[in-house]
């Protein structure tokens, strides 16, 4: 059964795992997601993984605190 597919925006915040030593990195990330649902967006992986992706950081070191989530639209439905 195909899933629906939103178009959203995170604010989000990237900080140092073992202690402060620096200020958190803060941006907003334009991706899509399967769900609706806030909660279940602050918590997913692929959402995380890609922004440490983009930052270049290894995800071992650095966590990833979503803030805030805005969804735009719903621009379709998966195959699968």
């Amino acid at each position: 059964m195909p899933k629906p597919i939103f178009r959203i925006f995170a604010t989000y915040k990237i900080s140092n795992k073992v202690g402060v030593t620096r200020r958190p990195v803060e941006g907003v990330i334009d991706t899509f997601a399967t769900t609706d649902d806030i909660n279940e967006m602050k918590n997913d992986e692929t959402i995380m993984n890609r922004i440490l992706y983009l930052h270049k950081k290894k995800p071992d070191k650095f966590k990833v605190e979503i803030i805030k989530v805005d969804i735009e639209d719903q621009y379709g439905f998966t195959n699968y």
